[in-house]
């Protein structure tokens, strides 16, 4: 099995249907689950049926180790989800409710992401890139740092290494 890569713009038309990109297609077949990912960067995850149901339960476990009821979890976990299928056209149909609760307008972006693939708002996914790449730099500035202290560091004790030889 390949694995799902590359971003694509597609726009919503007004039966709620996206067309999926040829490339991911060909990795779906006909039917896969979509489930609505709620927050700040709201989206649409799309799942294997079976990579859906592995990644509730580590969801479902991981809600109840935090405290939450059972039926709490479960619910937190599949709330906003559907299987769809594909059509003769290359086209799913996404349930209104999803659509909404992950703001997906007429301007939608897929996101290849390994094992799954997301659907975005395509302004909601540009923010999330602009954090990512502000997080990029972030990471890149403290590496940068801890290089130029390890060079320091290393310097340092070369210079007490030649001190200790007696070279001028």
């Amino acid at each position: 099995m390949g694995s799902f890569i590359g971003t694509y713009e597609y726009n919503l038309d007004s039966k709620n249907r996206l067309v999926v990109p040829a490339q991911f297609k060909e990795l779906i077949g006909n039917t896969f689950i979509v489930r609505a990912k709620l927050g700040k960067f709201s989206h649409i995850d799309c799942f294997f049926p079976d990579k859906f149901e592995e990644t509730v339960n580590a969801e479902i476990a991981s809600y109840i180790q935090k405290g939450l009821p059972t039926d709490m979890a479960a619910a937190m976990a599949r709330t906003c989800s559907s299987a769809v299928t594909v059509d003769a056209h290359g086209r799913i149909c996404i349930p209104g409710k999803i659509l909404e609760r992950a703001h997906i307008g007429k301007e939608s972006v897929f996101q290849g992401m390994g094992d799954r693939f997301e659907i975005w708002n395509s302004k909601i996914h540009d923010e999330y890139n602009d954090m990512l790449a502000a997080e990029a730099d972030r990471l890149f500035e403290a590496q940068m740092a801890e290089n130029q202290k390890r060079y320091e560091y290393m310097s340092e004790g070369y210079m007490l290494d030649i001190k200790n030889t007696g070279i001028k």
